[in-house]
């Protein structure tokens, strides 16, 4: 009788935390997309459990609201990969993420430099508010 007592209470407890928790993400399956999944996040960025977007760890960026443009420095080798991948299939037509009509033109210059230009307002205000994780 004490073990139902105590296993109520601690249901009950789990059932009043529930609306608490956060919500896990989990990337949307395309065998289509490069990789099979579509990524919570571009590849310059990075996420938390509920795919809210963040700056990447060892990037940084600055952003050009009059001109549509930002500019993120320390993207990696293979994320460079990733976003020539990203342009190929939209050039010959294969699904992609959607990285364009999300972000902005990308345009990766050597050096782990990556421009981010012809930027919608949307963009621009998701990128004002990005932090880092």
């Amino acid at each position: 009788m004490r073990f139902a007592n105590i296993f109520t209470l601690a249901l009950a407890s789990v059932a009043t935390a529930s609306p608490a928790l956060e919500k896990r993400c989990s990337p949307a399956y395309d065998p289509e997309v490069n990789h099979g999944y579509y990524p919570p996040a571009p590849c310059w960025q990075t996420f938390n459990t509920a795919c809210q977007p963040f700056l990447a760890q060892g990037t940084e960026q600055t952003i050009n609201a009059k001109h549509r443009v930002t500019v993120v420095y320390g993207v990696s080798e293979y994320c460079a990969g990733e976003i020539a991948e990203e342009l190929a299939r939209v050039a010959d037509g294969r699904k992609n993420y959607g990285w364009l009509e999300k972000h902005g033109q990308l345009t990766y210059i050597k050096g782990g430099i990556l421009v981010i230009s012809n930027m919608t307002d949307d963009a621009l205000n998701r990128y004002a508010k990005l932090t880092y994780a």
